[in-house]
């Protein structure tokens, strides 16, 4: 009987470290670091911080919050080294929230369209600040990208 539950005790420890490594290794494993498998990569807010990896001629999206009616808005601020390997395709587009027409000032969200143009690394950066303004930006979004 002892040899029964032993061996019971032995098969579901293999199943529980089998699943826990098949999950981390679905979920891009432990470390901080995510590599685009299908369509453009989106990076939110939550992302901050990361690093990410992209084959060359990827899109990349940065997707974040912001009020325009606050005199605020969120700027790319690539080093020329970055700016190299992560060609911004257009101007970033606003999208406001669906809210009831008569809300006047609501927040929405800010996208940037990137793409991988070179191998190599990147330090993606932007900015919420005052366009007018020279003091530190109100926030900074930044991300570290590895073009392959």
């Amino acid at each position: 009987m002892r040899a029964h539950k032993r061996g019971a005790i032995v098969t579901v420890v293999v199943v529980l470290a089998t699943i826990l490594v098949v999950g981390a290794a679905a979920a891009g494993g432990c470390g901080e670091e995510a590599t685009a498998n299908e369509g453009p990569l989106e990076l939110t807010e939550a992302d901050q911080g990361k690093s990410f990896t992209v084959e060359a001629e990827e899109t990349v999206k940065v997707i974040l919050p912001g009020n325009p009616t606050t005199g605020y808005a969120w700027f790319a601020a690539l080093d020329d080294d970055s700016a190299a390997l992560l060609k911004q395709e257009v101007e970033p587009t606003y999208t406001q929230e669906n809210t009831d027409a008569d809300v006047v000032g609501a927040g929405g969200t800010y996208t940037f369209t990137f793409t991988a143009a070179g191998e190599g690394e990147a330090l993606l950066k932007l900015i919420y600040a005052r366009a007018w303004e020279d003091v530190e930006p109100e926030d900074t979004f930044e991300v570290n990208v590895t073009v392959e």
